[in-house]
């Protein structure tokens, strides 16, 4: 069973002003250019290195948290305790998800799965943001296998007015409601039928919620929010996950000739007219200096695709052992058009390898073998703001 629990979420008074993408999907100059535009923007609390660019950790963890206490004093407002429905419409897709707090206890029996590793630096600077603010305040994205039960109270709350409605830049509708509070018992016990959920974003922030849980301190605390995070879940059949493609820099010719040639033993290999975007698992485009290739392994594999890629590409033939470490590697997450990937290689040394998308049904499967996806092996889209709900436990 998951532990589901209601809470009091601080939200904007203009949700459109305040709003924000994830903080680790925008520079640090979008993120000022945002300020600039709309001052109240959360990103003032989730990347205040925005503010001030040369911050030791425990200032830049003070700057968060007294940027935090300037938005409850002019846009966040306490909301009734209980849960809330969180829903983003994004063209014909559509995906409604339940926002609670989860246990940390439960993170931490293996109940709320992971799929990848924390990173410690990373994971040191969640920590500090967390501790500093006293807040869970970027929404953990977790998935289910669908609930009936549960996805019927969550759409019949949607029913009602909603607590915001905006649409964003990229043309996505967001819009909040509140579960009846008649509903608070069964969804509570919907969550006890759920035997697991997954961690589909935001393994750093989850993890710092369970190091900030377990701290020695107790100022200003109150212990049993500290001891559960923010999260909208969501229903595995409503997620959208788009490719995670990578781009090398700095390849010489006989570098590509060298790969094509060796993996011709293995994968099928064709040339194109314009860059490949994979149909299908096994599949791969290879793009450079003008010319475009469909790969395509001879033999089916249960391997991710950004597996297979990694152990039959970047290591044999461009000695990448560490993708998040390597300066030649970046990553593109799946909104990238065609043909912005296809502009990419007008650069003349640059290679760019498209994947298809990772499924819910692998991510699944990987975490419940308590296994471990290589990083920038999904992107989900359209991504939760943060900002809309705040869970405060001081």
């Amino acid at each position: 069973m998951v532990v589901l629990k209601p809470f009091i979420p601080f939200m904007p008074e203009h949700p459109e002003e305040v709003a924000a993408p994830p903080y680790d999907v925008v520079s640090v100059e979008e993120a000022r250019q945002d300020i600039e535009r709309r001052p109240n923007s959360f990103l003032t609390v989730d990347k205040p290195e925005a503010l001030e660019e040369t911050l030791s950790l425990k200032d830049w963890g003070r700057r968060a948290r007294k940027e935090l206490e300037r938005l409850y004093e002019s846009e966040l407002t306490a909301r009734p305790s209980g849960f809330y429905v969180y829903r983003l419409t994004s063209g014909n897709n559509r995906q409604t998800g339940l926002v609670s707090t989860f246990a940390v206890a439960d993170y931490e029996a293996g109940r709320i799965k992971i799929h990848e590793h924390t990173r410690e630096v990373k994971e040191r600077e969640r920590v500090e943001h967390v501790s500093a603010t006293k807040a869970h305040t970027g929404p953990i994205l977790l998935s289910h296998p669908a609930n009936p039960v549960l996805k019927q109270i969550l759409h019949s709350a949607t029913e009602t007015s909603p607590f915001f409605s905006f649409t964003d830049d990229q043309g996505v509708l967001h819009e909040g409601f509140k579960v009846p509070d008649r509903e608070l018992a069964r969804v509570v016990m919907a969550g006890a039928s759920i035997p697991a959920v997954y961690i589909a974003d935001g393994h750093h922030r989850a993890k710092a919620a369970a190091v900030v849980a377990s701290a020695e301190t107790n100022e200003g605390i109150n212990p049993v929010e500290r001891s559960h995070f923010l999260g909208v879940l969501f229903p595995s059949d409503e997620l959208t996950i788009l490719p995670y493609h990578r781009v090398l820099s700095n390849i010489a010719p006989e570098e590509v000739e060298n790969m094509l040639e060796g993996l011709s033993f293995s994968y099928d290999i064709s040339e194109r007219d314009t860059i490949v975007l994979p149909e299908r698992h096994g599949v791969f485009g290879v793009a450079y200096r003008g010319m475009f290739y469909r790969i395509q392994k001879h033999q089916e594999s249960e391997e991710l695709d950004v597996a297979l890629l990694q152990r039959d590409v970047l290591e044999p033939y461009f000695r990448v052992t560490d993708i998040r470490s390597d300066e030649r590697v970046d990553f593109v997450g799946g909104n990238v058009s065609a043909e912005t990937l296809q502009e990419m290689t007008a650069e003349r040394d640059v290679l760019v390898l498209t994947c298809h998308a990772t499924t819910m049904e692998q991510l699944i499967r990987v975490s419940d073998e308590g296994g471990q996806m290589p990083p920038k092996s999904t992107w989900f889209e359209p991504k939760l703001m943060s900002g809309l709900f705040v869970h405060r436990f001081d």
